[in-house]
């Protein structure tokens, strides 16, 4: 009797040069940004615009340095690195949340220091036309990166997109603003505004350091998709249970190991074949999963190495 050996289905790596388009098509987007803004700021003396152009030069440094993320990351692993090299979106997320919180805080310091010593406001059509063509360039952008984010999940990727959202909206205000000083609105607006774009750069910063630290520190995926997972698992027919489920994101790669427990009276080479049938069936919602299954006999009390925490990994 000949028994077919079934190849587990492996992750369409190509689809993570997605994330290369996303980062090029970010560091042309910022180099144009910054051109615009520059001149509008010289033609206006707005801090308001001086908020915008500042946003953009820690973009440029953020955009640089996620576009090197990005192409380690995509470097294959090696005997230094079994694991691949997918945590360095996780250092470089890090690293662009200290730059977007230093941003703000030299953003807050300018806005005070207007309060104490304004300064006159220039306008004139031409500054607007180029804060509503940074708005048309940053959402090109976004539509970019919500394409690369279908086939690549990048937290480089992720992380740009959620700051150039906030652009929108940003640059939206600063065309409020320089509307109100050109008729006649009082010149505090302009560094009020400037102190509400510090906070939010605070905000996007917290949060994208944040996902960078989950990354490092193996958090567990969420539990919508940890449910995913285990009812795939389940739905097998020759699923007797499973235990110990644990998850981490590397990069644009999810790691998935488990215990899979089935029948004790069943041949190792057939317990292989079912675990393998699980493992497609994971890949085809998880293509870019990495996952690694021990098979354990039904019924079967299982203490081990594998275990460290009671009641943590059942």
């Amino acid at each position: 009797m000949t028994h077919e050996h079934k190849v587990a289905v492996q992750p369409d790596n190509g689809n993570k040069k997605y994330a290369m388009l996303a980062g090029i098509a970010s560091l042309v987007t910022v180099a144009l940004l910054l051109a615009v803004k520059s001149f509008a700021y010289l033609e206006s003396g707005s801090v308001s615009i001086l908020a915008s152009l500042t946003d953009s030069v820690i973009d440029a440094a953020a955009s640089l340095i996620n576009f090197a993320a990005i192409r380690y990351s995509l470097k294959p692993a090696d005997a230094e690195h079994r694991y691949g090299h997918g945590k360095i979106e996780g250092l470089a997320a890090l690293l662009q949340g200290a730059f977007i919180a230093g941003a703000g805080a030299f953003l807050l310091l300018e806005s005070l220091r207007r309060f104490s010593r304004p300064e006159a406001v220039s306008l004139d059509m031409t500054v607007i036309g180029i804060m509503a063509f940074s708005i048309v360039l940053s959402a090109a952008l976004i539509m970019i990166q919500r394409i690369s984010l279908r086939h690549a999940p990048s937290l480089a990727v992720e992380a740009e997109k959620a700051h150039y959202s906030g652009d929108i909206a940003m640059n939206g205000g600063v065309i409020g603003v320089l509307l109100v000083l050109h008729y006649g609105g009082p010149g505090w607006v302009d560094p009020v505004f400037s102190i509400g774009v510090a906070a939010y750069l605070g905000w996007t910063a917290k949060g994208i350091a944040t996902k960078g630290m989950d990354m490092l520190l193996d958090r567990e995926l969420p539990d919508d998709l940890r449910e995913q997972i285990l009812a795939i698992i389940c739905k097998h027919p020759e699923t007797r249970g499973v235990h110990d489920l644990r998850t981490r994101k590397s990069g644009m790669d999810l790691h998935i190991v488990f215990d899979l427990e089935i029948d004790a009276d069943k041949s190792l080479k057939d317990a292989h074949e079912v675990a393998l049938e699980v493992e497609n069936s994971i890949l085809e919602l998880f293509p870019n999963a990495q996952i690694m299954i021990h098979k354990d006999p039904a019924g079967v009390l299982h203490v081990d190495s594998r275990h460290p925490g009671l009641g943590v990994h059942d």
